[in-house]
């Protein structure tokens, strides 16, 4: 699973400067082959919303879906249960899928709360 997950979470981390589920520093090499290569801005504005919703809500639930029909762009992201490797502070698993038209990836990721309560990846 962590050969598949390494081009999520550089996905991931290229998400981190825009939305509240931060993730910093990352070798974006290794977004050459994966789908998040692809995304436009409006795809990443997409997955963001999914993700703070999905951290919004239940650490365990559905897959909320996102698809971009004008890219081709699409993902789910499902809450896959917490996380207390990092107590005291809240975390939460996400399993995150993304597609762009054939190229599809996914991971399993930790996102944890800060003490502003604002989520971001797991070192």
């Amino acid at each position: 699973m962590k050969a598949l997950a390494a081009p999520l979470l550089i996905s991931a981390a290229a998400l981190a400067a825009p939305f509240s589920a931060t993730a910093q520093g990352a070798d974006l090499l290794f977004l050459k082959n994966s789908p998040a290569a692809k995304f436009n801005s409006a795809d990443f504005k997409m997955l963001r919303a999914t993700i703070d919703k999905a951290l919004a809500g239940p650490a365990e639930g559905p897959a909320l879906e996102w698809a971009n029909d004008k890219t081709s762009a699409s993902g789910t992201v499902t809450p896959a249960g917490a996380d207390d490797s990092a107590a005291p502070r809240k975390c939460r698993k996400l399993r995150i899928a993304n597609a762009y038209k054939f190229t599809k990836d996914e991971g399993v990721y930790t996102f944890c709360q800060n003490t502003t309560g604002k989520w971001g990846l797991k070192p």
